[in-house]
């Protein structure tokens, strides 16, 4: 067997606020690590460290073109989950800050990586996957989780492309 690295984030609009970080890695055996960043010098910093093969984010990678919601966030809506509008007002900063990072990591210049990634939603994959957060766990690094396992579903082949958002079939 391969190994697989898989990285998931939890984005937070501000570096101030926690952004979740989970890698998975699959040898033998699977392990899960995760832990809290703020900045993106550190994100940029630990998906280096661990050169991902897939990084799956929890945020809007764009802005809707010409309605409130991308078709992305009406297909969300039709698997009963209710996804914010990227232009609603506290959206606005983690859609920013989304471009920018997918930006850095898909550009192999500039310091960046050639990474894959992928835009993903964890509260639907929570559904889809039946999974509930222990109320004890950070509720951050818990969502990284879910972004790592959609990433590692996506890899697998098993996932559902909701016109640009990945989902876990």
């Amino acid at each position: 067997m391969t190994s697989v690295k898989i990285c998931g984030l939890d984005l937070a609009g501000k570096d101030k606020n926690e952004t979740g970080f989970c890698l998975i890695e699959k040898n033998k055996h699977k392990k899960i690590t995760t832990k809290i960043l703020h900045t993106n010098e550190e994100i940029l910093n630990e998906i280096e460290k661990a050169k991902p093969d897939l990084i799956a984010i929890d945020a809007p990678f764009d802005f809707p073109k010409d309605s409130y919601y991308r078709k992305s966030d009406i297909l969300l809506r039709e698997h009963g989950v209710q996804p914010l509008s990227p232009l609603f007002r506290g959206m606005k900063p983690l859609v920013e800050r989304a471009k920018i990072l997918v930006k850095i990591l898909r550009d192999s210049e500039g310091g960046g990586g050639s990474y894959e990634v992928i835009e993903v939603f964890s509260k639907a994959s929570e559904r889809i996957m039946g999974l509930e957060r222990d109320k004890k766990a950070n509720k951050d690094e818990y969502d990284a989780v879910l972004c790592a396992l959609t990433g590692e579903k996506y890899l697998e082949g098993n996932y559902e492309n909701l016109d640009g958002i990945i989902i876990p079939k």
